[in-house]
């Protein structure tokens, strides 16, 4: 019989190695966790190699594990490719729709991605993570139908607003005095840096942050902070502090970092659909209307 591993299972593995969670991937991929771990287990059998180092607080990719996870990822993507050339040649073609969105919203732009192709069967749906500052160019250059972007938007685009999402977490690292508190107030940060991004638009939560910040706290980093990762690792680092919202904290599971609520957050991201004002896409009605029927049911 040959061997060859099931593409399910192939998903678990890679996912379970993104999140560094077998509880985190059964919510991403909207299974039950026992039927991640089986997955995992079938794979490691197949293969014949041990691919995740479990524990009670943590999981790691085994050495195996590291030298599989690329050709694991190479697998799913082709596989990927194959499915979407002989959708092309099986269902009439649908309108392509692109929408940009920032990655904390991952979860939402992918469920954005299932109710579309429900609701236009044989649509191409194209999702691709973007900072304000890119993301808010495509939607004006007409290179996506739609961007999901954080007020203020660019008067060259026409917007709808969406939701909002309040900063009340602060990222400190495991082991700091600050990471047993029940929570924290602004003022407590004095002589503590923190992370916030570089580029802090008017209207925005950003500026009332810095402003009730203790003098010399502020850490500018990237224009948006749009990558949590890399920024969580500056503060396991003990380089600075990150607030961020609970959407992004409650999904997060890093034994080297810990998410203490602020007392007093600033006001919330409120988040817009944006699209090109000169030359809309004609799908851009249809992702409209399709995120509108999303947050009235969530």
């Amino acid at each position: 019989m040959e061997r060859l591993p099931a593409l399910r299972d192939v998903r678990c593995f890679v996912t379970v190695s993104e999140l560094r969670s077998f509880s985190a991937a059964a919510r991403s991929l909207g299974l039950s966790q026992p039927a991640i771990s089986q997955a995992v287990g079938r794979l490691e059998r197949v293969l014949g190699c041990r691919l995740l180092e479990r524990s009670s607080r943590s999981v790691r990719l085994s050495a195996a594990g590291e030298a599989l996870l690329a050709p694991a990822r190479s697998v799913l993507t082709e596989a990927g490719a194959l499915l979407a050339a002989a959708d092309r040649w099986a269902a009439p073609a649908g309108p392509t729709i692109t929408l940009a969105y920032p990655s904390i919203l991952g979860t939402f732009a992918a469920r954005i991605a299932r109710r579309l192709t429900r609701r236009q069967p044989g649509a191409e749906v194209v999702l691709r993570s973007a900072g304000q500052r890119e993301a808010a160019e495509l939607a004006a250059a007409g290179s996506v139908t739609a961007a999901i972007l954080t007020a203020p938007v660019p008067i060259q685009l026409t917007a709808i607003p969406l939701f909002t999402v309040v900063i009340d977490r602060l990222a400190v690292p495991a082991g700091d005095p600050l990471a047993g508190r029940r929570a924290l107030g602004l003022a407590a940060l004095t002589g503590r840096r923190v992370l916030v991004p570089a580029r802090r638009p008017p209207g925005g939560p950003w500026p009332a942050l810095v402003a009730a910040l203790p003098p010399r706290s502020p850490y500018p980093v990237t224009d948006d902070l749009e990558d949590p990762s890399a920024a969580l690792d500056l503060v396991a680092a003990r380089i600075a502090l990150l607030p961020l919202p609970s959407l992004v904290a409650d999904t997060v599971r890093r034994p080297d970092v810990r998410f203490v609520p602020l007392a007093d957050p600033p006001p919330p991201l409120r988040f817009r659909l944006a699209w090109s004002t000169d030359s809309p896409d004609p799908a851009v009605l249809l992702l409209a209307q399709s995120v509108q029927q999303l947050l009235q049911t969530r």
